[in-house]
């Protein structure tokens, strides 16, 4: 006596291959439409080395603070003076006071520049200003 089976049927089988393609094509509109931010760096400053060193958090806003070998500031990509300095990082801590801020000093630069960028980060309610250096290769 021959037992009849029930034949399976296709019907219930998930074709993966549209989803893969709607999953790839959503990939590629969102790595085409991020905007990466570039952080900012003035290349006429030489940074000092340094053996070990953290990165600061990239979720807050960052300012960085230039303090070139002939002793001018760069703030945004342009020169600025005390005053201007000390109005930009005030600005800036009025709209966001979680802002953190990257002094980034020439190793040439007298040590007093960059104490005065430290304190008028200080003066604008900045409890913490970070050093710039760079690892060595």
């Amino acid at each position: 006596m021959r037992i009849h089976r029930e034949v399976e049927d296709d019907s219930q089988i998930i074709n993966m291959a549209p989803l893969l393609d709607v999953m790839f094509i959503l990939i590629i509109f969102f790595l085409a439409t991020t905007t990466f931010e570039k952080e900012e760096r003035d290349t006429r400053v030489n940074l000092p080395e340094e053996s070990e060193g953290q990165s600061l958090s990239s979720s807050t806003k960052l300012i960085v603070i230039n303090v070139r070998k002939n002793n001018a500031y760069v703030l945004l990509n342009r020169q600025v003076t005390v005053e201007e300095m000390t109005e930009l990082v005030k600005q800036s801590v009025a709209e966001n006071p979680d802002v953190k801020v990257l002094v980034r000093a020439d190793q040439e630069a007298l040590h007093g520049y960059v104490a005065r960028a430290i304190s008028v980060c200080k003066g604008a309610g900045i409890p913490e200003a970070h050093i710039g250096y760079q690892l060595p290769r």
